[in-house]
């Protein structure tokens, strides 16, 4: 088995579930062999001009890398997670020589970018690809508009929740809030919902709500920077947290009562900051981009069309909620058995994945 992938560092959502799934099947006693696909030596210049130039230099030398492994070893399955813009131009050197060596080929969806409109580029991938490729997305919407848009065959389409990747563990519900504490957690930027957010903290002081907020995350733009700063000396209510990671990540999301992710960003798909909320219990509301109304809406939380109404639903939403006593102990646990069930269903998906892959490694070794 081949793991053809970007792996940390730079560390990001995609990356993480890479080597999520690498860890996955090495635990299953399969030995993959593993291309690492980003030039984690030079993570520190991520961002940055240098970045590009150095991505291309590595991309070269993973494609000699990858025809050399395919000539010695010629029957292989290939595991490949797909970029979702022009990125793909990489994935499809990649494709055209995995298929060059009849490969089996699984493709992971992470992006909503050739979702959302229809891609030539990805076409063509998808040719290449072929009728026997096997495309793992997030969600069931993911799934159909893929097989709608590109003729993808529905047998050919496996869903895999990322919530199958959260560590097993045992969360204890503890209700402690004298007062309503939302949170908002994102690379902060217009597109993630930072304005809504910083609308909504002042709907709820209009209403005289009692409440805490806080922000947690780097700055992805300026305007984000000047929304926060003059939401800081507008409401005493408002705290920003700069970035948070490890402890200080699941102490944030332990601290909420509600977590408000109102993202615009086109190619959202399946944030992994909704299942981290809904862990420890945390009501989710936000919007409705890529996967995420199914997601919170299977979560027990509230998300509504991104219109003039958002900041008003939104508030209306996190109000019933204290009023009818969803934010207590009995509905934080309510929802922590929820994303316990669905990490349930998602793991036994996630090991039907992996039977499928090694059968497949077993099929392609024979022939």
């Amino acid at each position: 088995m081949l793991i053809l992938a970007d792996f940390p560092k730079p560390t990001h959502g995609m990356s993480n579930i890479n080597n999520a799934l690498r860890g996955e099947v090495i635990s299953a006693d399969y030995l993959p062999y593993t291309i690492n696909t980003a030039p984690s030596y030079a993570a520190k210049y991520f961002g940055s001009k240098i970045w590009w130039i150095i991505k291309v230099v590595h991309t070269f030398y993973c494609f000699l890398k990858l025809f050399l492994v395919l000539v010695v070893k010629p029957r292989v399955v290939v595991y490949r997670p797909i970029n979702g813009g022009l990125g793909q131009f990489y994935d499809l050197v990649y494709i055209a020589l995995c298929q060059l060596f009849v490969q089996k080929i699984f493709i992971h969806h992470h992006s909503f970018n050739y979702i959302n409109k229809r891609s030539h580029l990805f076409s063509v991938l998808n040719k290449l690809a072929g009728k026997k490729a096997v495309h793992i997305v997030l969600g069931v919407k993911m799934g159909k508009c893929l097989s709608r848009m590109y003729d993808i065959k529905p047998e050919q389409v496996e869903v895999l929740s990322n919530i199958a990747f959260f560590k097993e563990d045992k969360v204890a519900v503890k209700v402690h809030h004298k007062e309503l504490v939302i949170g908002h957690l994102a690379n902060l930027c217009i597109d993630k919902g930072i304005d809504d957010f910083a609308s909504l903290c002042r709907e709820l002081k209009i209403r005289n709500v009692l409440f805490k907020a806080k922000i947690a995350g780097p700055y992805a733009d300026v305007g984000s920077v000047e929304v926060v700063n003059k939401l800081l000396l507008e409401l005493g209510e408002v705290e920003y947290l700069g970035p948070v990671y490890g402890a200080d990540k699941e102490t944030f999301f332990q601290s909420l009562d509600v977590f408000v992710f109102p993202s615009k960003y086109k190619n959202e798909a399946e944030p992994l900051v909704l299942y981290e909320a809904a862990k420890y219990g945390v009501l989710n509301v936000g919007t409705q981009r890529g996967c995420m109304q199914d997601v919170i809406g299977d979560l027990h939380g509230s998300s509504f069309p991104e219109d003039e109404n958002l900041v008003l639903n939104l508030a209306n939403s996190i109000c019933e909620a204290v009023d009818t006593g969803a934010l207590n102990e009995m509905g934080r646990k309510g929802r922590v058995d929820q994303f316990n069930l669905m990490q349930s269903q998602a793991k036994e998906s996630l090991n039907n994945l992996m039977t499928k892959m090694a059968e497949r490694n077993r099929d392609v070794s024979k022939t």
